[in-house]
């Protein structure tokens, strides 16, 4: 099975000092490219700062654009993995791992056709 899992941006990205964030990083990058080489994650990339966003917004079949997130909150989303497992509880497991200080990992299943 695919699982989305979505990667919110921590207050140590935010906050952090540069030696703070160039170690979470390199954690990262080591876990990531782990789990890439094993083919547990089979896609995925960090994202631009939210500020850089621009929203599509389609209402009655007209399209309007801002130049902001969609999501007006303190969390934002930093990146993305598509992650290959057994199950739930396997995708679970493995997010557990993810090396970041703080920050939020929300993992849906994808519904292939």
């Amino acid at each position: 099975m695919k699982f989305m899992v979505l990667l919110t941006r921590g207050e140590w990205q935010e906050s952090g000092s540069q030696e703070e964030r160039e170690r979470v990083f390199g954690s990262i990058q080591e876990w990531w490219g782990k789990l890439s080489a094993s083919g547990q994650i089979v896609e995925g990339h960090q994202l631009q700062h939210p500020q850089t966003a621009t929203t599509v917004i389609i209402e009655g079949g007209q399209s309007l654009l801002v130049d902001r997130p969609l999501i007006e909150a303190k969390e934002a989303i930093g990146g993305y993995a598509i992650l290959e497992a057994a199950d739930l509880d396997a995708a679970l497991a493995v997010v557990r791992t993810f090396p970041m200080p703080d920050g939020k990992a929300e993992v849906r299943a994808v519904v292939e056709r």
